[in-house]
């Protein structure tokens, strides 16, 4: 018997004003072939129109759960939503997607092995894709791939398709709430989250039989605001790492500075031929330098190597801080 299809699962959906945009989301989770799981819906928007798409759906399925959250960011909605649930496997996906029916039983087929900490799965672009479209979100299909040993192979897949064992995911901390979309040190979230969890010595699955289609859309000054807070939430990452004493941060500032600086400069220019991506690259020479400064006002639990609040300060649960 495939014990995925029994298994229980919480999955997780942060959302901030998109509206009734979250009902084609909703709706593609409602006809999942794994009938077995809970979705946590966590909104930080300021009007109704959110809640009462997901409450018109909350009223057709038990399953799925409504609460209002403050405006904190998506890795503190996240890791908020998943200490909602119990089940062992949780799940994590946006606003903008539409989930394959097997979507759910796909990354839990993966995380039912107990060295795998973290699944992602393939994301598609949900219309016809312009280069602009390719340039922010890229395609993650091929073939299963596993990643461990070298943390500093983060080629996994996005944040929009991804899955944790609970146990391992309560072990490294969650999601660290100062990175992420609407948090003040830019995103990064679900590499810095498989970084940890390659360090630890958990595995990463990256399979293509998880689907996702992804549906959000930019011009191109959206991609540049989103290509800066990866550059942000790189510096920061790296320098919270070496802070923790772990030279791999150094490793991947300077990755990060030659791969999406360098390199882009010089495919703006011989490959492109624009000069929209070429600015690209000379932001990734300078964002990821604000990151590092903008991480450095903040302490850090080193035992999880998370950067922790002011106000948390007082929890004596915050073990290893250090200003």
């Amino acid at each position: 018997m495939n014990t995925s299809h029994t298994s229980t699962v919480d999955v997780v959906i942060s959302t901030y004003r998109r509206g009734a945009a979250i009902d084609a989301t909703i709706a593609s989770l409602r006809q999942s072939t794994h009938p077995h799981f809970t979705l946590w819906v966590l909104d930080q928007s300021e009007d109704d129109r959110t809640e009462a798409c997901v409450q018109s759906h909350a009223a057709a399925d038990q399953r799925i759960r409504y609460l209002r959250r403050p405006v904190r960011g998506i890795s503190a909605t996240r890791n908020a939503g998943a200490a909602l649930g119990h089940a062992p496997y949780i799940l994590f996906t946006n606003d903008d997607c539409v989930l394959d029916p097997n979507w759910i039983t796909s990354l839990v087929d993966e995380l039912r092995h107990e060295q795998i900490w973290l699944a992602f799965g393939a994301v598609y672009p949900g219309s016809q894709p312009t280069n602009t479209d390719e340039l922010v979100l890229g395609t993650c299909t091929g073939v299963r791939r596993v990643f461990r040993h070298n943390r500093f192979n983060l080629a996994f897949g996005h944040g929009h398709n991804m899955g944790a064992r609970r146990e391992a995911f309560e072990r490294l901390g969650g999601f660290d709430e100062l990175i992420g979309a609407g948090a003040p040190l830019g995103s990064w979230e679900e590499r810095d989250l498989g970084y940890r969890a390659l360090k630890a010595g958990g595995w990463i699955v990256f399979t293509p039989n998880a689907i996702a289609y992804h549906h959000h859309r930019q011009n191109w000054q959206g991609v540049r605001r989103s290509y800066r807070a990866y550059g942000i939430g790189a510096g920061a990452v790296a320098g919270k790492y070496l802070r923790c004493g772990d030279l791999g941060g150094l490793v991947l500032f300077g990755e990060w500075l030659f791969s999406q600086g360098l390199r882009q400069i010089a495919s703006g220019i011989f490959k492109w031929r624009r000069r929209d991506k070429v600015l690209l690259g000379f932001d990734q020479l300078y964002y990821p330098f604000v990151g590092l400064s903008k991480g450095w006002r903040y302490p850090i639990n080193r035992t999880l190597s998370c950067y922790i609040l002011p106000e948390q300060l007082a929890d004596p649960s915050q073990r290893g801080v250090t200003p």
